[in-house]
């Protein structure tokens, strides 16, 4: 085998037998303390390198620490903030190496301006109580929304990380392509962050972002108010995963979305926008997709909902507009696929559909086939009004086998 001679520049000699590209690529691969060269929140790559100070220096390549002192590089060792500490953050440190983050009852944490705390590979322990919550809020001494970033989540966050009586305000600075107090970005797998008992208020843009598996093994009694964005802005499935008790103050958005598993919102109190088009599809499975009773979707300019290969369950639901000032043809419709077995639409209200856009042409399309011929689905004793198009519409113009449906001021099926 050829061993080859390596020098590293850091004073010392390192023999290895795959030659130096190796050991360069291993070194490139783990940050050096008191730098970061992982990609910021939101990014796709670009590197960032955090240089700011505190009071109280924390080497994080020295090993395991507990105390108050803010790391001033990445963290690849074990820290734990005690209990009661109090500590201003002026850099923004990345979690690796596996290694936990543990917030003892009653931390407090003041972030400096446009500064953010992220897991990319690590988990994060918060243990704060109804009498001693862990506060993570602004440094600036006339705190406002958006002062710094917020914390967030990618790949690798492990298993077992848990937020429970945790304050995060004045988050939601654009800075390092933030866009929210809370985010969950590229999780590799959903289910791996508990959130329990926790409030998330006055951030500049949303509360929490989460795309693709930014799904919660618990998600109880969390409160978000005076988000300046929105509650949320997630994917379709992510409010499956809530369970009781949470409140939210301001509208709750869905972004892009194909659900591939079966998901079932809860009851919300504020209404839920539609930011762009949801599909529930899959290859494998039959997907149900069930939106709680009550529940007010309002759909952004030109979105729909199409089932292919799984099901929606809509019952007193209210299907309208998101526009300030809604108008006839806002947004296009619910496309039904032949294979939409299970789908139950009843008792609902349609209101300023009728967009052209991506071939609609009603309110309720049966998308390339004809109402006769579509099994195991119930449309019924839903209101049509106010759109720019028919009610409903079928490959063969007739529409009588959902007949039990009221159109106003439209035709209720579409016209040949």
């Amino acid at each position: 085998m050829r061993t080859s001679l390596c020098l590293l520049g850091v004073g010392s000699l390192l023999w290895v037998t795959s030659g130096c590209d190796m050991l360069k690529r291993k070194n490139e691969e783990k940050p050096a303390s008191g730098t970061s060269t992982a990609s910021t929140p939101g990014s796709t790559g670009a590197t960032a390198t955090n240089t700011g100070t505190v009071a109280e220096s924390n080497d994080p390549s020295k090993g395991a620490t507990t105390g108050c002192a803010w790391p001033d590089g990445d963290i690849h060792k074990d820290i734990t903030f005690t209990k009661g500490c109090s500590v201003v953050a002026k850099s923004s440190p990345t979690v690796y190496d596996g290694a936990p983050v543990t917030f003892e009852a009653g931390v407090k944490v003041a972030f400096d301006t446009d500064i953010y705390f992220w897991v990319d590979y690590g988990k994060v322990i918060i243990k704060g109580t109804d009498s001693a919550p862990v506060t993570f809020t602004s440094a600036n001494k006339s705190p406002a929304p958006g002062d710094w970033v917020g914390m967030g989540f990618r790949e690798k966050t492990m298993a077992g990380t848990s937020i429970d009586h945790l304050i995060v305000e004045y988050a939601g600075s654009k800075a390092a392509s933030g866009e929210g107090a809370v985010r969950l970005e590229r999780m590799r797998q959903g289910g791996r962050i508990s959130m329990t008992n926790s409030t998330i208020r006055n951030s500049g843009q949303f509360g929490l972002v989460a795309d693709e598996n930014g799904t919660f093994s618990k998600f109880e009694n969390n409160t978000f108010k005076d988000n300046k964005s929105g509650s949320l802005r997630v994917v379709a499935e992510v409010p499956g995963s809530f369970g009781r008790g949470n409140t939210f103050t301001n509208p709750i958005h869905i972004q892009q979305s194909e659900v591939d598993q079966t998901t079932t919102w809860p009851p919300f109190d504020v209404p839920v926008v539609i930011d762009g088009y949801v599909e529930v599809k899959s290859d494998s499975s039959v997907p149900t997709l069930t939106i709680a009773e009550k529940t007010t979707v309002k759909m952004a300019q030109n979105m729909y909902f199409s089932i292919d290969g799984g099901a929606l369950v809509a019952k007193n639901v209210t299907f309208t507009s998101a526009a300030p000032s809604p108008s006839e043809g806002d947004w296009v419709g619910i496309f039904i696929h032949k294979k939409s077995n299970g789908t139950d639409i009843e008792n609902c209200t349609f209101e300023y559909f009728g967009s052209t856009d991506a071939g609609g042409s009603a309110g309720l399309m049966f998308w390339g086939t004809n109402a006769k011929d579509v099994t195991g689905v119930k449309v019924s004793n839903n209101t049509f009004r106010k759109g720019k198009q028919a009610a409903m519409a079928s490959n063969d113009h007739d529409c009588k086998p959902f007949k039990d449906n009221k159109a106003e001021g439209v035709p209720l099926c579409h016209p040949e």
